[in-house]
């Protein structure tokens, strides 16, 4: 290298060489800076220079013969054995080259090579006709693909994911919950909310209640909507879900509600949606105080694609997921609501006792509670496990077995397991005819087991 047979001083580079095609063609191995001196004045020309191992093969690839050309005769060339294979020491750049080229050209006949005058000498710029029979040899120009980086890239795009690394605040989401977190006696998890510690809420109440104002001028002009969303609070109430709020020294925060219509669906036409983005006073929302958790199911690509492996094949969703968590008592009243089913009567402050839909922490207290029932079950079934942390894309599962009998095993398994926790499955689906007579059969004395119109087997076109 002309780097170490000059003794250059050089640092460290990282930078990597691309050439035709985009091609990498390796990285430097270090950086310098050249002075370059003229053979006609003693000025010099510092340039910044990349060290590589080889900048390209010898140069010409094969001896030349050339003639007397007297356009050259008696001049200082700056490669006078240029007719010679040799080594490449110094590539440079255009960048460089209006300090290194002088103004004289020179011409010769037509045929030879023209030569330009630089601070090196004069240097040869042309085709030269040689003697030498082609037979065999050819010119070619090459990209090198580099099938090494290639295969390694195939490698690397098919091997198993690697680890997962949680952020800081990722990580104090999943210590939050394993340290807080207890369990009632028939088995619901119990939780507390992963807050910020300096985030500050100011009044939200204002806000809930012009928002429910609002609402009741669109119940007056709809009597359907106003009847629906009035049944779903009162079920909350009756359900155990929401409470009116008594004297409490916590925090509080409202949030403001609204109706979501989805006629096509074949359970739930209203969905009520609660608003923890709302901003306070102090411009912070409830979802700004709170930290969101790591993503902790799998890739919905990666579930379809062991969903469609399958022989049998069977799908189902947990009811209501969030709302089988209980929330703890520290933090419920930053679960506020206000309502009311009359007009005619009071704005009254509920607050929600479960893990709400549109809270940031949600998702993640519900997968997490979810995905700990199945660890900690005593269920001795491992798949049925496996399927719970592997095979479910939020509260839908997708999964799957290669006999009938297995798959029995298996809806039987994954049901009993997460009632432990208090989530109940429905809306089954299935390949299986048996497996979807037996899930009819249950259905009429077991309410949260549903399947398709009249208990019709939802049929898989694509296995």
């Amino acid at each position: 290298m002309a780097g170490q047979r000059l003794g250059l001083a050089r640092k460290s580079s990282s930078i990597f060489v691309t050439g035709i095609g985009a091609s990498q063609g390796g990285r430097f191995r270090a950086e310098t800076t050249l002075l370059l001196s003229s053979r006609h004045s003693s000025e010099c020309y510092p340039i910044n220079a990349l060290i590589l191992q080889k900048i390209t093969g010898d140069l010409p690839s094969q001896s030349l013969s050339v003639p007397e050309w007297s356009h050259i005769k008696g001049l200082f060339l700056a490669d006078p054995h240029f007719m010679e294979p040799g080594r490449v020491d110094i590539l440079v750049g255009m960048d460089y080259m209006d300090r290194l080229i002088l103004t004289e050209l020179r011409k010769g006949p037509p045929g030879p090579p023209k030569i330009q005058k630089t601070v090196f000498g004069w240097t040869l710029c042309g085709n030269v006709d040689t003697s030498v029979p082609p037979a065999n040899h050819i010119q070619s120009l090459h990209c090198d693909v580099h099938l090494d980086r290639a295969l390694a890239r195939l490698w690397e795009l098919e091997k198993a994911p690697e680890t997962r690394y949680l952020t800081h605040e990722e990580r104090y989401c999943e210590e939050h919950f394993e340290s807080t977190h207890i369990r009632k006696p028939d088995g619901r998890f119990v939780v507390e909310l992963p807050l910020k510690v300096d985030v500050p809420l100011g009044d939200s109440r204002s806000l809930a209640v012009r928002n429910l104002l609002r609402m009741e001028r669109r119940f007056a002009g709809d009597q359907d909507l106003w009847t629906r969303y009035n049944e779903f609070m009162q079920k909350l109430i009756e359900m155990g879900h929401m409470e009116v709020v008594p004297e409490t020294k916590y925090a509080k925060y409202y949030m403001p509600h609204h109706a979501v219509v989805k006629e096509c669906s074949v359970t739930t036409k209203l969905r009520v949606v609660f608003n923890a983005s709302a901003k306070t006073t102090t411009e912070n929302s409830f979802n700004d105080v709170l930290y969101v958790g790591p993503q902790l199911q799998e890739d919905l690509y990666s579930i379809l694609l062991r969903f469609k492996i399958h022989k049998y094949a069977v799908t189902a969703d947990v009811a209501q997921m969030y709302r089988q968590i209980c929330v703890s008592a520290k933090h419920v009243d930053l679960h506020r609501i206000v309502w009311r089913s009359n007009t005619s009567l009071p704005i009254t402050d509920y607050r929600m006792l479960r893990v709400t839909y549109g809270v940031a922490s949600a998702s993640h207290l519900a997968v997490k509670s979810m995905q700990k029932t199945a660890k900690q079950s005593p269920n001795t079934f491992q798949k049925a496990v496996d399927v719970i942390l592997k095979n479910f894309y939020m509260d839908d599962l997708f999964t799957g077995a290669s006999s009938k009998s297995e798959l029995k095993a298996l809806q039987r398994n994954v049901s009993d397991i997460l009632r432990e926790g208090g989530f109940e499955l429905i809306k089954w689906t299935s390949n299986c005819t048996e497996l979807n007579e037996t899930i009819a059969r249950e259905s009429k004395n077991i309410s949260h087991y549903t399947v398709d119109g009249n208990n019709v087997l939802l049929h898989f076109p694509f296995l």
